[in-house]
């Protein structure tokens, strides 16, 4: 798939994945993770209740939003135990082959009783070297968090507020330049504002640390208005509530977020992305793209920003993200070594709460 035109950009039919002549379920997902391609076999197997959903898209075999969440939910929920254990072994040894000693992992995909979450803290905790797993629970049910015994929630999929810039769905204040009736498409939010205030407010008073991802700046406004509403209502020091990407906060809002301490989890390897290149997304937002990731931004409005790779979009390599952080096609949101460091170090351990055993040599 090309991204660097629009019109260049589409994921391919049912028709055309069926023309293959693979007679076995497959399950295609968009280079950004918010999207995928079925083929009749597949899609013949997926139950009734996804049928329901928004991006529900049979005629092609694509899944959006919603129904794109659920597919995916039933195709890993196929995927054996034996096997997700290699698998996850597998991506250890990986990531300790780009030096990488601890990650914060996004869990609660498909699997039955949550078995995913069960395994990446056992496997953290049986594993022969120093190693470190930090497991976030993609669930809005705090009961199940705490019967995990885990005291954080959130991630990118139950607790994502909108979509993102490759499928034309990222929440935006102002519409995107394609899309809807051309004008008209201001993305999606998934939740109303109520739901995401109960959520945050309940998740709050149950001391939980939060982390919702929100890549337009009409989400990111969603994430940080609940974040204060909850904080208005039961004043809590240090929790470090999260927003996971946040791509295109206005300064506005960078400076609200600082001001009750909210951390912001980036991806600075997207700034680099030859999937999404500046051209590409300037046809989608037009001069708004000049704007995305505004690093150095968020370190002037006094923000802790930690690193991450939001793989497997990108590879999660720290050295790519820091060569994003520190070569940043706006000059004036470039930062600097040292900067770009301390975000993959000493941040990164104090988003979960590690800074004191953690994050610096010492």
């Amino acid at each position: 798939m090309s991204a660097h035109s629009v019109k260049e950009q589409r994921l391919i039919t049912r028709d055309e994945l069926d023309s293959i002549n693979i007679p076995v379920p497959i399950m295609l997902i968009k280079y950004d993770g918010h999207a995928s391609i079925l083929n009749s076999k597949m899609l013949s197997m997926l139950p009734s209740s996804i049928k329901k959903l928004r991006g529900y898209m049979p005629e092609t075999g694509q899944m959006y939003q919603e129904a794109y969440f659920a597919a995916t939910d039933y195709a890993t929920s196929k995927v054996s135990i034996i096997e997700l254990l290699k698998n996850m072994i597998k991506g250890i040894d990986q990531l300790a082959s780009y030096g990488v000693g601890m990650i914060h992992t996004a869990e609660g995909i498909g699997f039955p009783m949550d078995l995913d979450v069960s395994i990446s803290k056992l496997l953290a905790k049986g594993l022969m070297n120093p190693f470190q797993i930090r497991v976030f629970f993609q669930t809005m049910n705090t009961k199940k968090v705490h019967k995990k015994k885990l005291p954080r929630i959130g991630g990118c999929f139950e607790t994502a507020l909108d979509g993102c810039f490759g499928s034309v769905d990222a929440a935006l204040n102002e519409p995107y330049l394609v899309g809807e009736e051309d004008i008209k498409n201001k993305g999606i939010l998934f939740y109303d504002d109520e739901t995401v205030n109960d959520f945050v407010l309940k998740a709050h008073k149950d001391g939980l640390q939060i982390a919702m991802h929100a890549i337009g700046d009409r989400a990111f406004d969603q994430a940080l208005n609940a974040y204060e509403n909850a904080l208005r209502i039961k004043p809590r020091d240090d929790h470090r509530h999260t927003i996971i990407h946040g791509c295109l906060a206005s300064e506005k809002s960078l400076k609200r977020a600082a001001k009750i301490g909210v951390l912001i989890s980036v991806q600075p390897a997207f700034i680099q992305w030859p999937l999404e290149p500046l051209s590409y997304m300037t046809s989608l937002i037009g001069e708004r793209a000049m704007n995305l990731n505004p690093l150095n931004s968020m370190l002037k409005a006094g923000i802790r920003i930690s690193g991450g790779s939001d793989a497997p979009c990108t590879v999660p390599s720290p050295i790519e993200g820091i060569y994003g952080a520190c070569n940043h096609y706006n000059k004036e949101e470039s930062i600097s070594i040292n900067d770009a460091l301390k975000m993959y170090t000493m941040s990164g351990a104090y988003a979960a709460f590690d800074e004191k055993t953690t994050g610096s040599l010492e």
